[in-house]
């Protein structure tokens, strides 16, 4: 099994020198049972290759996702879901590598876990992140099956790398070698146990190289596309409306946040999206905007203009900070935005689940979203925090546009 077939001379030689630099495990390593999460993508099969490689003994395991009260084809629902077919593929592809295969079958677990904040976030009117929880069920089920086989490790097709501390037993996540694949956020939300029981085979890999071993393996045919943040996304209207008692579906006026007039009618919050695009006719006039906000308690959704989603200071809440991390002081950095958006701005500590970020300009953001913050723009930097994107008040500002500068009232500010 030679995965250097074809490479290109200088490819060949700086892909081998980090595989065996990094992954060649000792005698006693290659007795332990290492769990392997196989997704049916083409990082999962590259990693399970790499591992057998090197000769560690693997067990495969492939979590599907399902609702057993869904009456659509659930293909179109999860990016990530894998039909009959394909978990036959799986079957003969460990097979072929001859190492045993496992599937969880998480129904129960997801529908509690993701799909049911999913749909709550929808009927408040905010900003569902159901791949974030969908990430953190998935590898809470690996490491638990992980303890029930007794292994010691379980690896996974991420691309990040891990630093652990050999004193006090910390691990640090840094980002990969490429910005466009990277995904140590996903993993700096994980509690430590599983992080630092985590090995990563792809972790100084390209997405260039991973996918020229898997032409080299022979296994690109095999594999799907996972996209994250593309699951839940076919009209689940009728399902919702199924599961859901009527009292939190009702319908509402559609209010202008700014001008506060009613500009018609809703049928349910649950039929919209946040920040989405509101066209509206108001008597003879065309309105656009956007889903800004929605006030649960008298069913009004407001729209807004661009303006509202444009942001020079934000809160981060519910955050998780990695246990290098540790100032008084303001300190730069970049929050990596949906993945692929690097904005340099000010990190200002707040409590020790609150950080406040200032950025240089304004930004075009959404309420609710999840982001890290890493030290530097670019692959192996450190990542100091993940959160939630909380926005703040805006400044009043006048007719023309310019802030208006709050007086002071001695008696009441100081």
């Amino acid at each position: 099994m030679e995965p250097y077939r074809n490479l290109p001379y200088n490819l060949v030689m700086d892909t081998k020198k980090k595989l065996e630099n990094t992954y060649v495990p000792d005698n006693k390593g290659r007795k332990e049972k290492i769990v392997l999460g196989l997704s049916g993508g083409v990082d999962s099969y590259v990693t399970a290759y790499l591992l057998k490689i090197q000769k560690y003994e693997l067990i495969a395991v492939t979590i599907v996702n399902s609702l057993d009260d869904y009456p659509g084809d659930q293909s179109k629902l999860f990016s990530c879901q894998l039909n009959t077919l394909e978990l036959e593929e799986l079957k003969v592809f460990c097979h072929k590598l001859g190492i045993p295969h496992h599937i969880i079958k998480a129904g129960p677990a997801f529908k509690e876990n993701v799909l049911g904040p999913w749909i709550d976030d929808k009927i408040l009117g905010r900003l569902p992140t159901p791949c974030w929880s969908c990430h953190e069920l998935r590898m809470q089920l690996l490491f638990e099956k992980m303890n029930e086989l007794g292994a010691k490790h379980m690896a996974t097709g991420h691309y990040a790398k891990l630093f652990h501390h050999d004193v006090h037993g910390s691990v640090f996540v840094h980002t990969s070698n490429e910005e466009k694949f990277d995904q140590s956020a996903l993993l700096s939300r994980l509690p430590r146990e599983i992080l630092n029981s985590l090995i990563l085979p792809l972790s100084d890999l390209t997405k260039k190289e991973v996918l020229k071993l898997a032409e080299n393996f022979g296994i690109l045919e095999k594999t799907k596309e996972l996209s994250f943040n593309q699951c839940l996304k076919e009209d689940m209207t009728e399902y919702i409306e199924k599961i859901t008692p009527k009292r939190f579906l009702k319908e509402g006026e559609i209010i202008d946040l700014v001008e506060q007039q009613n500009l018609g009618e809703h049928e349910g919050i649950h039929q919209h999206q946040y920040g989405e695009e509101i066209e509206l006719n108001d008597s003879g006039r065309a309105i656009k905007g956007r889903l800004g906000e929605y006030a649960y308690a008298s069913k009004k959704m407001l729209v807004v203009d661009d303006d509202y989603f444009l942001r020079k200071k934000v809160m981060l809440v519910n955050c998780r900070l990695s246990e290098e991390v540790s100032w008084l002081e303001p300190i730069k950095g970049f929050m990596v935005y949906q993945h692929d958006q690097y904005i340099e701005c000010w990190i200002h500590p707040k409590n020790l689940s609150a950080v406040f970020l200032e950025f240089f300009e304004k930004q075009d953001l959404l309420e609710g979203e999840i982001v890290s913050v890493i030290k530097k723009k670019g692959k192996n930097s450190k990542v100091y925090l993940t959160g939630e994107i909380r926005f703040l008040p805006l400044d009043p500002v006048n007719e023309e546009g310019e802030p208006i500068v709050p007086k002071i009232n001695y008696s009441i500010d100081f």
